[in-house]
């Protein structure tokens, strides 16, 4: 049975469930037949269910389930409804706007919101630097403006970014403000002529933090018009891996404070760019790109270990170690999360979400292939509690061995 199959198989489960549920629920005349508007009709309420509790890809899986096993239905159609209130898959057809409007995945709104109050209140006590205000007053009203500013500003242009936009947009931000300072350091902006171990003037730092936050949010708005929540993943950490591979080395071969901040900066930007294009070019799931991430870490912590072990002596080999360890562990989590950890071409991921298949087990076997080792993560199912009529509960399975045929 192929991944497309599994989907299917789980969903009819969830359906029988629904219907049982129905059937046993309640009173009802003994010789009623469930025709398929029944059937229908108790799908959809099941996934209301679950989008009132916010299980909005559970609840996609049990519309799609309902509009192509019940076509022609009353609930077929008020699924399809609900499915465009929901944001429809490519394959759905929608039949009108949502009763009531019908709740949408928000976190796109929520996330930008909150980020853009935190960047206006950042703004409220940039401004007066920048401006050299003297005393507290003018910081004091910074902070009572630029919270309530940035979160109003943030409303506005919220409500129609998608999750992987909003989480572009946002990061842009903070790498440009960080770009900024960094430059701003690397160039001694401001210092005096001829300082060595000058620091820039702080004046020039907060100008070119500003200006590098601003650059980075509109080239972003601009750019980003459909970036997925794996490749604004794959964008963040790929900037932070950047980022740590150019201190490191910089570290690692002993060039001066310029140089150092020039090369994070840098091979920070080329490490950003790499993960865009890999997140957009291999279409890795958000799950995918922190695992390879997680493989990073666990070997750059590994490498630290080592060093505190052998105790290279040199600078040079204290971050030379990690460094290496570091680049093995993201070569290993590339391959041991491969495909099985991204959706399959065709397959959504509410049904994805509804059956389960979003965590490899340990022993993967599939017909014609070769037994595969997988890393076995928990992930949560919604179950009837049998002790608490009409109640469902969430638990954690962990998938040891799986077989396809």
């Amino acid at each position: 049975m192929n991944s497309r199959g599994e989907v299917r198989v789980r969903l009819s489960g969830l359906t029988i469930i629904a219907l049982l549920a129905a059937a046993l629920g309640g009173p009802r005349p003994a010789a009623a037949q469930l025709t398929a508007a029944d059937s229908a009709a108790v799908l959809v309420a099941t996934a209301a269910d679950f989008e009132e509790r916010g299980e909005l890809e559970v609840a996609r899986a049990l519309y799609e389930e309902v509009v192509r096993r019940y076509p022609g239905t009353p609930g077929a159609a008020l699924a399809r409804a609900r499915l465009e209130g929901l944001g429809a898959p490519a394959g759905a057809t929608p039949a009108g706007p949502p009763p009531g409007g019908g709740p949408q995945d928000r976190r796109g709104d929520t996330e930008f919101r909150v980020w853009s109050t935190m960047y206006g209140l950042w703004l409220g006590v940039a401004v007066p630097m920048l401006a050299e205000a003297r005393g507290s007053e003018p910081y004091g009203a910074g902070l009572l403006l630029g919270g309530p500013t940035g979160y109003l500003v943030g409303r506005v242009f919220s409500r129609s970014l998608s999750v992987g936009r909003s989480r572009t947009i946002s990061w842009a931000g903070t790498w440009g403000t960080w770009q900024g300072v960094g430059w701003a350091n690397a160039l001694n902006l401001g210092a005096d002529p001829g300082c060595e171990y000058c620091e820039p003037g702080e004046t020039e730092a907060v100008a070119a933090a500003l200006a590098g936050g601003l650059a980075g949010i509109v080239t972003a708005g601009l750019l980003a018009r459909e970036t997925s929540e794996g490749t604004a993943a794959a964008t963040y950490l790929g900037s932070l891996w950047g980022t740590w591979f150019g201190l490191g080395g910089a570290t690692a071969l002993d060039l001066g404070d310029e140089a150092m901040w020039a090369s994070t900066l840098l091979v920070g930007n080329a490490g950003l760019i790499a993960g865009t294009l890999a997140g957009s070019r291999f279409d890795l799931s958000s799950r995918r790109a922190h695992m390879i991430s997680l493989g990073g870490l666990i070997g750059g912590f590994g490498g630290v270990g080592i060093v505190l072990i052998t105790k290279p002596g040199s600078t040079s080999g204290e971050f030379a170690i990690p460094l290496a360890t570091s680049l093995v562990g993201l070569g290993f989590g590339a391959l041991l999360t491969g495909e099985s950890e991204d959706a399959p071409a065709g397959e959504s991921s509410a049904a994805r979400a509804a059956s389960g298949l979003s965590s490899p087990a340990l022993l993967n076997w599939s017909e014609g292939e070769p037994l595969a080792v997988g890393l076995p993560l928990p992930f949560p199912t919604t179950v009837f509690d049998p002790g608490r009529t009409g109640r469902r509960h969430t638990a954690w399975n962990v998938p040891l061995v799986r077989f396809r045929f």
